[in-house]
């Protein structure tokens, strides 16, 4: 899969599936509850371990999946000081 390509909500569900993985499943192997596992696969949360467990089940990065949410954004860095003349 092309990193330029995400995949929508019903393909992800639709490969887990393929796997016998349930969003149910899934909860219980990462330790939160399905509606966090819910959110995370239509994109209305970002967690970042549910995401990860997801993508190496579907044998993908975390990034092929949800380019958008968890590409690695370097922060610009900020001067705390004040110039003085």
């Amino acid at each position: 899969m092309s990193p330029l390509l995400t995949m929508d909500a019903i393909e992800i569900n639709y490969r887990l599936r393929r796997l016998g993985k349930t969003q149910a499943q899934i909860a219980q192997d990462v330790g939160v509850s399905g509606g966090v596992v819910s959110n995370v696969i239509h994109g209305r949360i970002t967690a970042y371990a549910v995401a990860q467990h997801i993508a190496s089940l579907l044998g993908l990065k975390i990034e092929e999946i949800w380019p958008e949410r968890y590409i690695f954004k370097p922060r610009q860095r900020q001067s705390h000081r004040e110039d003085t003349p």
